[in-house]
């Protein structure tokens, strides 16, 4: 059976109209923001009902973050900016019955399974999702990752706006002022601020890499041939294109784990696998 998606759910639990739930949509397109904010910025939802729909549809518990203290082994797993853009915070690892480690996650959207599944790809461990209004999950990070003090954490209500290039801005949602710039944001270690390193350089270069081939695959023009379309839409089938994209995928995540984790230098990704820089 197919999973469900939020505004399916919110409807099925009548808090939520089908004319609402197109409003929503709506916003949530022409904003990028995910569905559960727009709905909640629009007042067709309250954040706690959305949770309290989530948790009880999706049977997942909620975690009160105001309550808990985060593993800094966890925080460190993840990005600030990942986190931000899809509205998620890492705070537990616990070991499993197996021998894979698992990850708690603070997520204001469970069905974010390409979050989910990039997480699980990069750290290696499993992810075990947790239920947290969006408000307590920006608090969180702010927190934690932007070293914003408790009180003007809860009371800052903020929003991530990707712009051009990738760069992003967090700003306060009521006044539009920023709230942190990218070059403000700090990389933790322990409760210091990490300086800026060959690691971090190449991070950068990675990213880049990345939106340019993501562009240039957007670019290329669409097969002319109709019936393969039409067949691969009818069987379910994967096109030769989302092979190539999925492999890609993986391979930027994979860039990007050893780039953290320091098993590759920028010369050496630069000299052997950079696509836009080999001759």
């Amino acid at each position: 059976m197919a999973k469900k998606r939020i505004g399916e759910l919110l409807i099925e639990h009548k808090v939520l109209t089908v004319a609402q739930l197109e409003e929503g949509l709506a916003l949530h397109r022409r904003s990028g923001q995910r569905l559960g904010v727009a709905l909640i910025q629009k007042g067709f939802v309250t954040e706690e009902q959305l949770a309290r729909v989530l948790s009880v549809a999706l049977n997942i518990p909620e975690v009160d973050l105001k309550k808990t203290l985060p593993d800094w082994s966890a925080i460190h797993v993840l990005r600030a900016r990942f986190c931000e853009s899809n509205d998620l915070f890492p705070f537990g690892i616990e070991a499993a019955r197996g021998a894979r480690k698992e990850l708690l996650v603070a997520m204001s959207d469970p069905l974010n399974r390409s979050a989910i599944e990039e997480i699980e790809f990069v750290t290696g461990l499993r992810v075990v999702p947790r239920i947290a209004p969006v408000s307590a999950i920006r608090s969180a990070i702010l927190r934690y990752y932007h070293k914003v003090s408790e009180a003007d954490a809860d009371a800052a209500g903020t929003m991530t706006i990707i712009q051009p290039g990738g760069e992003s801005r967090v700003i306060n949602s009521d006044t539009g002022e920023i709230v942190l710039k990218p070059e403000e944001e700090e990389v933790i270690e322990g409760e210091e601020v990490q300086e800026e390193t060959q690691r971090t350089s190449l991070a950068k270069l990675i990213a880049v890499r990345e939106q340019q081939r993501k562009q240039r695959r957007k670019s290329k023009p669409a097969p002319t041939d109709a019936l393969s379309k039409d067949l691969e839409y009818l069987f379910g089938l994967k096109s030769e294109d989302d092979a190539v994209e999925g492999l890609e995928r993986k391979f930027w995540a994979l860039m990007r784990l050893m780039a953290r984790k320091g098993l590759i230098t920028k010369d050496e990704f630069s000299k052997e696998l950079d696509p836009d820089e080999a001759p």
